[in-house]
């Protein structure tokens, strides 16, 4: 069990607390790009979840706040209220959702030529923040050169918008090959708002003995995973590997710290040897919601997609559809940040301690000033990251498949 300090320590996400400043650390998924070329396809959950004393299906809310189409969107990370936005030139923007003239919300901004103006007084401001434009004041004026904005770097990679909301030079953006390979069928998919703290959904990554029972019945591999595995985690100073054995199966999964899940999917009933990978990204939202979003890569065959036989898709929706809303429940009904100072681990549970340990190492790496693990800069920041060297699945004969 946690103290209820250790607790605080490990599940809080605003600007000033030690995990929120650790996490700002790292890119963050914002949202489904507007120019996203992949297939789309979004989880389907209904459970209801306030916001700000709104109630709404969890799946409405992931597309409220994790899908761009191109105007100006409210989207909220890691506790702050923000506005993304594409000016007419193409240039993302992210800036704080609040206009520091009169405070007019930015999300009813125009975009410009060159930046965003505010529709009140048409301030305008560009994705560093600095202010272009205050068409109101005197020709002489040089007051617009005394404002500057809240602003975030953001990156488009592989259909996805990420963001960085840390101090300094920001590191670079994990290469992960579901989003940087481009010699293949990529889908990208909403996973849904989740009405709980982050850490709660991560540590589900780490205890895969859940897989045998809460995924033992009602699932497309209930017929497989309604054993109990044998479980085992090895970290490997950027993210900690799980294992699960039922007999002469194994499967292994990856948590790339602080929150991407790596794994390997199989084809229904391990029919079809090619090779898919997937990565989930959790990205804090604030301390008692996370959004969630799903990407699936799947390898070209001689140059070509694969062909799948009828009722077979490249996108997971529907096949994990019963999976993930299991977990929803599961996550969501220990409470929106889960009280671990009650909590009784077992053996099993090696992984959950494991991880803690490792975040807690890491959060005060970044107290010291140092960067913690996982963060990427210089040669280490331009090779992609290559899922095949850290999940398998049994059902998956990956050296067969590449060939």
């Amino acid at each position: 069990m946690l103290s209820e300090a250790d607790q605080d320590f490990l599940t809080q996400v605003d600007r000033g607390t030690p995990a929120g400043d650790w996490l700002r650390c790292y890119w963050h998924a914002v949202a489904i790009s507007d120019r996203c070329d992949a297939i789309r396809a979004d989880l389907r959950l209904d459970h209801p979840v306030a916001v700000d004393g709104q109630i709404a299906p969890a799946t409405e809310w992931g597309r409220k706040f994790g899908t761009f189409g191109g105007k100006p969107t409210h989207v909220r990370i890691l506790g702050e209220d923000l506005v993304l936005y594409r000016d007419q030139s193409g240039q993302l923007g992210l800036l704080g959702i609040r206009c520091p003239h009169r405070g007019a919300s930015l999300v009813h901004g125009r975009p410009q030529d060159h930046g965003l103006a505010c529709c009140y007084h048409m301030w305008t401001f560009d994705e560093t923040g600095r202010c272009l434009a205050m068409p109101a004041e005197p020709p002489d004026s040089t007051f617009k050169d005394k404002v500057v904005h809240k602003a975030y770097p953001v990156r488009e990679l592989g259909g996805m918008i990420f963001a960085y909301l840390g101090k300094g030079a920001p590191p670079a953006l994990p290469l992960i090959d579901v989003l940087a390979r481009n010699d293949g069928v990529r889908a990208i998919e909403n996973f849904a708002l989740w009405g709980a703290n982050w850490l709660q959904i991560v540590e589900n990554s780490v205890d895969p003995s859940h897989t045998g029972t809460l995924h033992g019945v009602g699932t497309q591999r209930s017929d497989l995973w309604n054993q109990i595995p044998k479980v085992d985690f090895a970290w490997d100073g950027i993210g900690i590997q799980t294992r699960q054995t039922r007999g002469n199966y194994d499967r292994t999964g990856y948590l790339r710290i602080p929150t991407t899940i790596l794994i390997n999917h199989p084809w229904p009933g391990g029919k079809l040897n090619y090779p898919r990978f997937t990565a989930i990204f959790r990205t804090p939202v604030d301390r008692t919601h996370t959004l969630l979003f799903h990407t699936t890569f799947t390898p070209h065959v001689d140059g070509k997609p694969p062909a799948l036989p009828p009722g077979v898709n490249f996108y997971l929706a529907e096949a994990v559809q019963q999976i993930f809303a299991q977990d929803f429940e599961a996550i969501t009904s220990q409470g929106a940040v889960a009280d671990r100072t009650t909590e009784r681990l077992g053996t099993t549970d090696r992984g959950v301690i494991l991880l803690r340990k490792v975040f807690r190492e890491a959060i005060e790496a970044a107290q010291r000033g140092e960067d913690p693990p996982g963060v990427l800069r210089g040669p280490a920041g331009e090779r992609i990251l290559d899922s095949a060297e850290k999940v398998t699945d049994g059902f998956m004969a990956m050296k067969t498949a590449a060939e």
